[in-house]
């Protein structure tokens, strides 16, 4: 039995394990029904559940960077965000920026665009140049030019990526600061934090009237020792004040505040990777929208609100992140950059009716959804949300003629 990493996702498909790309092809030719890839399970939304057969792929056999140059390498599609770090770092090359979990393959961040945070930093998606995709045909071909676009971000729909070609940087190190700020500081201040860090985000806390801000900026100071992680303590002691809270509101307020004081500043330096990326042990269920900049501060204060008079039961921090825009078809911050906010709920915790309620929130906004996380849309909210569709149409309709890659909720977005 697959599941996805929370466990709200699972299938009982058969599940193929190919160590060679013949291998794959065989399987994709021979498929009488639908086919997903998968890689480490950490979306939220049903990309495998309803497929006939499910295909894993860490096993076959691809260097972890096949080549590299300057400001370029080709690389395992498949390898894990971490994996490639390392291998790219031994090389003197890194990503531009990751998000703030790396046990994701390549392939499956791209295909969602899983991003970090930084007014000048797109998603990983958009940093593919080229690729080596397997198509619904089971024919192996590169990708580049005008299809490109619809390869970076493609749910798996186009085919099953084998090599990625990207853009990468020097090696670098980043400076982290972490510390307490008050909800209206957080909200006044956070277009001026993006604007004067490379990398920015924040954490609100429900029922605090706090959260915490994190900080990235790149530095020549040599790594230190890394903190202790207090994230996982953390969330046990915000999950201990909600229980509190049944028994009188007060005591979660007194528990949250004392959580502040113990939080304190936090201030190091480490390599880009291991400095941006944090391991996350606590299951939970995720709702991830992106919006116009413009309208963020006022949809904090509603989801705030929201948290605070309808939805009490609400503990786990809204993480609050920006990205820079970009071109690919599907992707949700083409056409410029996009504010992200994403709510959470613990694993053990109903999430529909407060997800819905924010899900409201954040299409009145005009927002985005990740395309890993959970939403609720349509092929019509597709359509108005997104100008490329008809081109995405057209060039699944090419790749996978067969509609061998399209599980059924998949079809309900993308069949016209």
């Amino acid at each position: 039995m697959w599941k996805n990493w929370s466990g709200s996702q699972t299938s009982a498909a058969a599940m193929a394990n190919p160590g060679t790309v013949a291998q794959l092809q065989s399987l994709v030719r021979g498929a009488s029904g639908v086919l997903r890839p998968v890689g480490a399970g950490h979306s939220f939304t049903p990309l495998v559940t309803g497929s006939s057969q499910i295909l894993r792929l860490d096993q076959l056999e691809r260097p972890t960077v096949i080549s590299s140059r300057p400001g370029r390498a080709r690389v395992n599609a498949n390898a894990r965000l971490h994996e490639l770090s390392a291998a790219l770092g031994d090389k003197g090359q890194a990503f531009r920026n990751l998000g703030d979990i790396n046990v994701q393959t390549l392939a499956g961040a791209m295909s969602t665009a899983t991003h970090g945070t930084g007014r000048d930093m797109p998603c990983i998606a958009a940093e593919m140049t080229s690729a080596q995709l397997l198509t619904g045909s089971g024919d192996v071909i590169e990708i580049r030019g005008e299809d490109l676009p619809g390869v970076q971000v493609s749910l798996g729909l186009l085919g099953i990526l084998l090599e990625i070609e990207l853009n990468t940087v020097p090696a670098f190190n980043l400076r982290r600061r972490v510390g307490v700020r008050s909800f209206e500081q957080l909200l006044g201040q956070m277009h001026n934090n993006w604007t004067e860090h490379r990398c920015y985000e924040f954490f609100l806390l429900p029922h605090s009237g706090k959260g915490v801000q994190i900080s990235h900026d790149v530095t020549e100071a040599a790594p230190g020792k890394s903190p202790l992680d207090l994230d996982a303590l953390g969330l046990q002691v915000m999950k201990i004040a909600s229980a509190l809270r049944r028994v009188h509101p007060a005591l979660q307020r007194q528990a949250l505040a004392l959580m502040m004081v113990l939080q304190g500043e936090e201030d190091y330096v480490g390599e880009s990777w291991r400095v941006l990326s944090s391991s996350r042990e606590m299951r939970f269920n995720e709702m991830e929208y992106h919006l116009p900049p413009e309208a963020a501060e006022a949809v904090l204060r509603e989801i705030n609100s929201l948290v605070e008079t309808r939805h009490p039961e609400v503990w786990f921090p809204i993480e609050v992140r920006q990205t820079a825009g970009d071109s690919a078809w599907l992707s949700p911050f083409q056409g410029g950059p996009r504010v992200s906010v994403a709510v959470h709920m613990h694993g053990g915790q109903n999430y529909a009716g407060f997800f819905r309620d924010c899900e409201s929130i954040f299409r009145a906004a005009g927002g985005r959804p990740h395309w890993g996380k959970l939403h609720g849309l349509k092929r019509q909210d597709l359509e108005a949300l997104y100008p490329d569709l008809g081109k995405f149409d057209e060039l699944r309709a090419r790749l996978d003629p067969k509609d061998l890659f399209l599980s059924p909720a998949l079809a309900g977005l993308f069949r016209p």
